[in-house]
């Protein structure tokens, strides 16, 4: 390989090449990760979640708006309600799970390919992995998926190691860590975290016709291991509030996957969708990791990353419930293909090829320049995003010059042949994906307040005390809860015959008791009308604007307004 003379070189030896990468990683990662409100539904709902554990000392039955929720397993939550625990309840700490989550998995990702392939592909692997974009905004989310993806990793990367490992000693040590993770992916999320990884090693051992090692893999002590983790916690749960399992399991779970019960489908080709956005800019090296597999013998360890994306695609692609997250698991195999696309193309001598390395770099520039334009001509940025735009411009106009610079620095290199060299493309992909990474960041800071309860948990505050009466009116916000600190349930009044409510199905088909020592939280609107006219208590009612006719008082007189933000206003009867 030709030396480079870059004039980094000196400072950037191969040996500093991953503390840099490090650093970039931390930044992708960490960077304002808790400036950004919380995002409605999921972020609100699962930071509250957390924090009622703190508030009920309930760590067994999550409780939202203190009735219980049984649609996931606790142990999530349990990682934030700890985080709030160290560094205080909010946005940050809330995060700070999903964010170590991620930080974990490019760990082992580095770790596994720099021992099977060689430095330059793990460290590709890593900077793949870290900016793709839907990896780095579901790593910076409250959200299982990212946690489900650190353990599904540190399964599947276990298996492999243990099957191809020299002595007994050395695979009894990775079976255990192999089982010890299954467990906890199976209390993070439920039996996705043994589905996924167990078609996996599954179809791994039928193609490569090894069938033998599940004889050396210690299954009965890793049925042990795995029981030992997940039974104690689910009969737990059944004792504490019956009907758990066969809610989580039957209708969680396979009404889920094989029924549209939840309203989530969409069709076969979605996932491809998904891939295509949330793996960009190295998404347009997926034909040539196809290709390159089309026309030879697959290698070993090749073969188990291939099994490892596609099973995983096709199962959630039949399945009834479609979401963007629920692939996140396939982004470790893609990413370190991906790397070992690019590592074969820097080394092939055809300039046919070679034209591949820029695309990364040019749709970021692209991008770049369409929101330096739209900041210009917002009319030519979808309607959505406009304000966001305006938000950031500054940023988008410092990311723009520094990325023309870079690109006008990646031609120059290419012209002098420097595309030849591992290193001069590392740095490049390397610095247009944090400048892209943090323009990114700036612009879900901006968008997050349009999608977040917390501008109006801020304006309501000063009008909510000790001692009125929270409601929600024909609608929910999960972040309010969080956000005003609320210690008895906010009343949700509804039509009471409703698919869902508060975003959960569980809540509207069971209608369940609140948390012992709390009253009543359901009403109906009939119900609420009594107490709304009756009561001697100071309710504070949110509810939609259009809404507010709805409250007129008996004698026509509208409520009074004490805050308004967005579609939402903040009333009372007294």
């Amino acid at each position: 390989m030709i030396q480079s003379r870059d004039f980094v070189k000196p400072f950037l030896t191969d040996h500093r090449l991953p503390w840099l990468l490090g650093i970039i990683c931390m930044m992708i990662f960490f960077f304002h990760l808790g400036r950004a409100a919380l995002f409605e539904p999921d972020e609100g709902r699962n930071a509250e979640r957390a924090r009622e554990i703190l508030v009920l000392d309930n760590w067994v039955i999550p409780h939202e708006n203190f009735l219980p929720a049984l649609d996931k397993p606790i142990a999530f939550y349990w990682l934030i309600a700890f985080s709030y625990k160290l560094f205080g309840i909010s946005e940050w700490s809330a995060r700070l799970p999903s964010a170590l989550a991620a930080a974990g998995c490019l760990v082992l990702v580095y770790g596994f390919v720099r021992n099977r392939w060689n430095p330059w592909e793990s460290l590709g692997s890593v900077l793949v992995l870290a900016t793709s974009v839907e990896f780095f905004l579901y790593a910076r989310i409250v959200i299982f998926d990212m946690m489900l993806t650190f353990l599904t990793t540190l399964t599947l990367l276990e298996f492999y190691r243990a099957a191809n490992a020299a002595d007994k000693k050395t695979r009894r040590r990775h079976c255990f860590l192999m089982y010890t993770a299954m467990g906890f992916a199976t209390l993070v999320k439920g039996p996705i975290g043994v589905l996924i990884p167990g078609m996996v090693i599954f179809f791994y051992l039928l193609l490569t016709h090894r069938w033998r090692l599940l004889t050396q893999m210690g299954l009965i002590v890793g049925a042990l291991i795995f029981g030992v983790i997940v039974t104690p916690f689910y009969i737990w749960a059944e004792l504490r509030d019956p009907g758990y399992l066969r809610y989580f399991l039957w209708e969680e779970n396979f009404l889920r996957f094989f029924t549209p019960h939840f309203q989530r489908s969409k069709p076969w080709y979605y996932y491809f969708l998904v891939i295509a956005a949330g793996f960009s800019p190295w998404s347009f090296f997926i034909p040539s990791i196809v290709k390159g597999f089309w026309k030879k013998t697959i290698a070993d360890r090749d073969l188990f990353l291939v099994l490892w994306i596609v099973l995983p695609l096709i199962f959630f692609s039949l399945s009834n419930s479609k979401l963007p997250h629920y692939i996140l698991p396939i982004f470790p195999p893609l990413a370190i293909l991906t790397a070992k696309a690019i590592r074969e193309i820097v080394n092939d001598n055809s300039v046919h090829s070679r034209w591949q390395l820029g695309l990364p770099i040019v749709i970021i520039v692209i991008c770049t320049v369409y929101m330096i334009v739209g900041s210009l001509w917002v009319e030519l940025l979808p309607r959505p995003i406009r304000h966001i735009a305006d938000n950031v411009t500054r940023s988008i106009w410092a990311v723009g010059l520094l990325l023309v610079l870079l690109f006008s620095r990646f031609v120059w290199g290419a012209f002098q042949g420097k595309w030849r060299e591992q290193r001069f493309v590392y740095l490049c992909y390397s610095g247009a994906s944090v400048l892209f990474a943090f323009l990114v960041v700036e612009m879900s800071v901006a968008a997050s307040y349009d999608r977040s309860a917390k501008s109006l948990a801020n304006n309501s505050a000063p009008f909510i005390g000790p001692g009125h009466q929270t409601v929600f009116y024909d609608a929910y916000l999960t972040g309010i809860p969080f956000y005003l600190r609320i210690e008895q349930p906010i009343w949700i009044v509804w039509a009471g015959h409703e698919n869902i409510i508060m975003e959960n199905i569980f809540v509207a088909q069971n209608q369940p008791a609140p948390a012992a020592g709390y009253g009543q939280t359901l009403f109906t609107y009939e119900q609420f009308d009594k107490e709304w006219k009756g009561s001697t208590r100071s309710l504070r009612v949110f509810i939609k604007k259009k809404h507010l006719a709805r409250l007129a008082l008996p004698n026509g007189v509208s409520p009074k307004v004490l805050a308004t933000e967005n579609d939402f206003a903040l009333v009372t009867n007294r």
